[in-house]
This record gives structure tokens, C-alpha cells and sequence, in this order.
């Protein structure tokens, strides 16, 4: 019996004895119903596109289907600086419209998410004349606050955006030591930050099955279903099964293609023909180190990668410190680490040149983010300010009507994207739907009133024992689930302990995610739903516990 197969079996068995107490969303993947239903909407992807689909196309009223080939938030969206940007950038080029568009994105998620998302102060040095002086970024600082004056309406006071201020020289020294000391000042403006890009994304899918959808992860789109010549569904394979695994025919009036780095290939599968969805020719990569006390905010280095300037932010993020983006051209996404690897050490080294007090190496990488994205700036056809461009495409334009692909969108415009992607679904299928309340409607998982009040009367109330950054991690997770968690954890307090010293990650989280969130491995547990991964803090030990329990009888798929 591998080490520590005991434990974790006690752990898993006490979470199926609380399934039903413990239930927040509770759904496990049913195939039969989707295979035996006629759905308004089939989405083809679960990341945060696919999530922010399902989720506004069912509160809408649609009857919604979701499939995922892997699992919720596998692939472009783990792939994150963790940054929900206001649009500082667009400014920066005068374009008012695509500032604003960021600002309202930014304001909608600090509304609907706000124990998952929160401020982040970000210094900017400054010095001497033209685009690096004092007077230039004061000025950028007033228009941002101008362009952004209604940034805080509806959010809850924890989480909204004070105005941008200018910093002194020792101001600006102290929040990033020996990285700006030939600057003569700063300036201080304010954006936000995901808590976790994957427990949004299953927060996001909760809210979804609530309202009515069905979803299920490893369940691949494989070909089409056609009728009288026209789309009428996708065949799916249940990537779970036994050898080549259960087909079956999930049949829906429209289906989004939202399968971020795949969706060209699902595109040609579905309409029969080739390239009608340009494949993404980008590889974006974000670098994770070990956390720095002295950087109190995150900043920007000016970068230069083969003659050309850019800026890459330094982001401190739950004890970490993440570098990005580096967007470098490339044909396909590497197939191994080997293959990787001279993408990463291209970037190791850009870092390394433009913060040389950091003394970066490639030993000194904790995590690489890697995953295909739109063209980067300045190649051809690329945009030359903010974020890659997303597209929709149309597909009545080549014969397909019943077919919408989303391409290359950014985690801050998702929840956009989605609502127009849905406005479209609901005009091109005839159904009378609901006016869209995504931006303004809390997720489900919220807690009620200001986030940092659930989380003081967490600590200040009976809490099993669990220490303080435990019970901080667990409302800030799960929000309005915190009390399922902690019910577990008084009946069984075990569930309390820690799998790994210095990660405020518990056994509960393992049995709740196992019983109550869809997840099917071990990877689900350490990547995406307890955060052992992404933090970087999983370890040997802790992956062959997380083995053992998912080996469990009790759990076994």
C-alpha cells in the first residue's frame, strides 16, 4: 500500500458521508441526459469563455450543454499573469472606446466575483522628459481617472479602485528595491487581480448548472451530426471510457465553439471544410518565481526581445511573484517540455537583462505558464496596442449558421464576449430570452455583503481550529461555500489538516472537490481545484497522497 493511501482513504470516504450536507452545485457528469436531450446551445470548450457562455446563455433561459475534452480551466485560461487590466494601455494610445470597454469589464468582475478577484497597485517609474517624464504620466493619470469615473459603481468597499497619485523618489524605491533607483519619481495607479483563475472558472461553471445546464469535463467533441445538410449537434466521446471510449450524439440549435487553442481544428471538424477559423500562431508564457517581501506592488520592466522594446509586468500573487508576457511566434504548441524549453529560456533570459537584481536563472523558475494565443504585436496583421484582438466568427458566412467560434479572447473581456456571443445564439435561434445580468449579478458562490466582513467573522467565529490563513484561503475560494467546508471539517477534523506546510490547502478541499465539483484525477485536485499546483506548491508527497485518494473505491469514475 503506497504511503499514506490510509489517510487520505479516511479523508475521501468522510466527504462521501457529507455529499449531502456538504452540497453546493453537487453534479457529477451525466451523459445519458446529455446524449438524451434536445438542447438551444452546445458549447465546445470549458474554459473561461465556455463557463462565461454556459453561465449567461442559462440564466437567460437557453437550455444549455457544455463539454470539455480534459477538465474546466485545462488550457488556455490556467495560463495566466492573473491581471483583470482597465485598459491603462489603451490610453496610453489615445483609444478611449477600448479603454472604457476594459474599465466596465474590470468593474464587472470586481462586482460579480469580489472574493475571487480584488485591487492590485501597480508603480511606473518616471524621469526626465518626453514618454518616461513626470508631467506626461500625471497627465495619464488624470485621464485614466476621468476615462474610468464610474469604476467602483456597485462594487462593495474592499474592492474598489482608489485614483492614481504620484510617488516620490523614495516612495517609488520602496515598493520595488533596487529596481527603479536611477528613476527620479513614479506614479501609482490601481487595476485588479484574480485570487485564482481556476476557481473562477469553477465558480463560473456552478452558476451555470444552477441555472439549468448541463456540463461535463473529458467529454470530447469528435465530429459532427448533420441533418438534411445542416449542423444539428456534435458527436462526443466519453474520454474516460474504456479504450476508445462511449460516442454519443448531443444535439443542440447552435453550438459555440470556444475551444481556445483547438478551435480551428473543431471549426474545420464541424463545417466539413479547412481553415475556417485561423489557427493561433502564438505562444504566450508567463514565468512564476519565488515570492520577494520587499516588492510591495506590482511594476513594469521595459524589455528588449531581439531589438524590440516591450513591457512586462512583475506581479506579487499569493506569495509568488509571476513575470509576463512574453508572446513569442510559433506554428503549434510545443508537444513536450523539450520542445518548450527554448521558449522558456528565450524568455528566462529577456527577464534576466531587464531585472538583473533579481539575478534570475533558469533554476530559479517555479512554474511556467505556457499556451497558444493570437499573433503577438508587431507581427503581421497584429494589433499594435493592448491586449491580442478577439474574433468571432461566423460561420452562416461559410454555409454554417448554426455555428459561432470565439478566438483569442483575454480573461478580462470574456464575460463580454460571451454576452455577445449568447445575443447572437438568442437572434439566430428565434428564442425570446431573458435581457443578459452577467455583469451585475454576483455568482452564486459570493458571500453576502463586503468580502473582508465574511472573512473577519470567519476568523472571529468557531472555526474548527483551523488557523488563520486557512480559513481566509477557504472564504476566499469558495466564498459563500465556506460553511460546507467547515462542516466537514467540525465532524471530522482531519479533513482540517494541511496537506502541504506552507500552503493554507486542507484535506477537505480534496473530499468536497472529489464528491461536489467534477473532479475526475488526481491532476483536477492539485491544479484546479486546490490550488496546490498553481501556487507551486505541490510536492511528491503530496501528489501520491492526492493519488490515493482518488484511487479510493469510494471514488473511482
Amino acid at each position: 500500500m503506497p504511503k499514506g493511501r490510509g489517510k487520505w482513504r479516511a479523508v475521501v470516504a468522510a466527504g462521501s458521508r457529507y455529499g449531502r450536507l456538504t452540497l453546493v452545485w453537487g453534479v457529477q457528469r451525466d451523459l445519458p441526459a446529455l446524449a438524451g436531450s434536445q438542447f438551444d446551445l452546445l458549447v465546445i470548450g470549458g474554459g473561461i469563455v465556455g463557463a462565461c457562455v454556459a453561465r449567461d446563455a442559462a440564466l437567460r433561459g437557453l437550455r444549455v450543454a457544455l463539454v470539455e475534452r480534459g477538465d474546466f480551466a485545462g488550457g488556455i485560461s490556467w495560463n495566466s499573469l492573473k491581471i483583470v487590466h482597465g485598459g491603462l494601455r489603451s490610453l496610453q494610445v489615445l483609444d478611449i472606446a477600448q479603454a472604457r470597454h476594459f474599465v466596465r469589464e474590470r468593474r464587472a468582475w470586481l462586482t460579480i466575483a469580489p472574493h475571487l478577484v480584488e485591487p492590485l497597485s501597480f508603480a511606473v517609474p518616471t524621469r526626465g522628459f518626453g514618454r518616461e517624464s513626470a508631467m506626461l504620466m500625471r497627465a495619464g493619470l488624470a485621464l485614466n481617472d476621468l476615462v474610468s469615473a464610474n469604476r467602483n459603481e456597485g462594487v462593495v468597499a474592499s474592492r474598489r479602485l482608489p485614483a492614481g497619485r504620484a510617488l516620490a523618489r523614495d516612495e517609488l524605491r520602496t515598493l520595488a528595491p533596487g529596481v527603479f533607483d536611477r528613476y527620479t519619481g513614479g506614479a501609482l495607479f490601481h487595476d485588479a487581480q484574480l485570487y485564482s483563475a481556476e476557481r473562477l472558472v469553477i465558480a463560473l461553471i456552478e452558476d451555470a448548472v444552477r441555472a439549468g445546464a448541463i456540463v461535463a469535463n473529458y467529454s470530447e467533441a469528435i465530429g459532427a451530426v448533420n441533418e438534411d445538410g445542416r449542423l444539428t449537434g456534435a458527436v462526443v466521446r466519453d474520454a474516460l471510457g474504456r479504450e476508445s471510449g462511449e460516442r454519443f450524439d448531443v444535439r443542440a440549435r447552435m453550438i459555440v465553439n470556444a475551444a481556445g487553442a483547438g478551435a480551428a481544428r473543431v471549426a474545420d471538424m464541424l463545417t466539413g471544410r479547412e481553415g475556417v477559423a485561423s489557427s493561433m500562431k502564438g505562444i504566450a508564457l508567463n514565468l512564476m518565481l519565488a515570492g520577494d517581501e520587499r516588492v510591495q506592488t506590482a511594476f513594469a520592466l521595459t524589455s528588449n526581445d531581439e531589438g524590440r522594446l516591450r513591457r512586462l509586468f512583475v506581479v506579487p500573487w499569493r506569495g509568488r511573484t509571476l513575470v509576463g508576457t512574453a508572446h513569442y511566434p510559433c506554428e503549434q504548441m510545443p508537444a513536450s517540455s523539450a520542445e518548450l524549453e527554448p521558449y522558456v529560456e528565450r524568455f528566462v533570459r529577456e527577464v534576466a537583462a531587464a531585472w538583473p537584481t533579481r539575478a534570475l536563472s533558469r533554476e530559479s523558475i517555479l512554474l511556467v505558464h505556457a499556451g497558444m494565443q493570437p499573433l503577438p504585436h508587431g507581427a503581421p496583421g497584429a494589433k499594435t496596442h493592448g491586449p491580442p484582438e478577439h474574433t468571432i466568427i461566423d460561420h452562416a458566412n461559410n454555409g454554417t449558421p448554426q455555428l459561432l467560434t470565439a478566438t483569442g479572447p483575454k480573461l478580462t473581456t470574456s464575460r463580454a464576449i460571451a454576452e455577445e456571443l449568447v445575443d447572437l445564439v438568442s437572434a439566430r435561434s428565434g428564442r425570446t430570452t431573458r435581457p443578459c445580468e452577467t455583469a451585475t449579478k454576483p455568482l452564486a458562490s459570493t458571500p453576502p455583503g463586503d468580502v473582508a466582513i465574511a472573512v473577519a467573522r470567519a476568523l472571529a467565529a468557531d472555526r474548527a481550529g483551523m488557523p488563520d490563513d486557512v480559513v481566509t484561503h477557504l472564504v476566499r475560494s469558495y466564498g459563500a461555500g465556506y460553511d460546507a467546508l467547515l462542516a466537514m471539517v467540525r465532524e471530522q477534523p482531519e479533513l482540517g489538516a494541511r496537506i502541504e506546510e506552507g500552503s493554507p490547502v486542507v484535506a477537505a478541499q480534496l473530499a468536497y472537490a472529489l464528491d461536489n465539483e467534477m473532479a475526475m484525477t488526481p491532476d483536477d485536485l492539485i491544479e484546479r481545484r486546490t490550488e496546490l499546483g498553481p501556487t507551486a506548491r505541490a510536492t511528491h508527497r503530496s501528489r501520491e497522497a492526492v493519488r490515493a485518494a482518488t484511487d479510493a473505491p469510494e471514488h473511482k469514475r
